[in-house]
């Protein structure tokens, strides 16, 4: 994919999710492209979340984020890729989707690379205009389920943006074990 298909499905994800979804299943990545891309979802996702630790102190004091070993932030990153691919795929086979774990992985794995770029661009935005951050973040979270809606809804073929939303509440509940194992104590 070069840079301008790249950016075209960037703008095609935010403005029409379900086609971006239907497009990237129907690129049907092997593994070797899917687990690369994942790594380097992870990697980045390290980068930014240490980043995000220097540039937040800056802008507000009051923010103390203790920094976190990078082999911790790569290990949560890959726990919290792996545990969404794993979790959207059986909680959605349960009510009777038919995505399967490579569909899902493009999928989460496309949408963590979105969200690491989003993210890095709230970092410099707030880094010129603070007051931006919660606005940004909110905007960045609802965007975020409101795409994940649309992929849960493509990878297992609902027609039912309902169902997707209750596969989200679900795989919420089941996660929660594991969010609080991976929580800092």
């Amino acid at each position: 994919m070069n840079s301008a298909a790249l950016l075209n499905m960037v703008v095609l994800t935010l403005t029409n999710p379900a086609e971006a979804a239907q497009r990237l299943l129907a690129m049907r990545f092997g593994p070797d492209v899917l687990w690369l891309a994942f790594f380097l979802a992870v990697i980045l996702n390290a980068l930014v979340q240490s980043l995000s630790g220097f540039v937040l102190p800056l802008i507000n004091p009051e923010v103390q984020q203790l920094a976190e070993p990078v082999s911790r932030t790569l290990f949560v990153s890959v726990a919290a890729i792996l545990i969404s691919v794993v979790i959207f795929l059986l909680v959605g086979r349960v009510m009777g989707g038919s995505g399967s774990f490579n569909d899902f992985m493009t999928l989460v794995v496309w949408l963590q690379i979105l969200q690491i770029a989003g993210q890095a661009i709230v970092l410099v935005s707030v880094s010129v205009l603070p007051f931006l951050f919660l606005p940004a973040s909110l905007a960045m979270l609802v965007l975020s389920l409101y795409i994940t809606l649309h992929f849960i809804n493509e990878a297992h073929e609902f027609k039912s943006l309902g169902k997707s939303f209750l596969v989200i509440l679900l795989s919420g509940l089941v996660a929660i074990p594991f969010v609080l194992w991976l929580s800092p104590v």
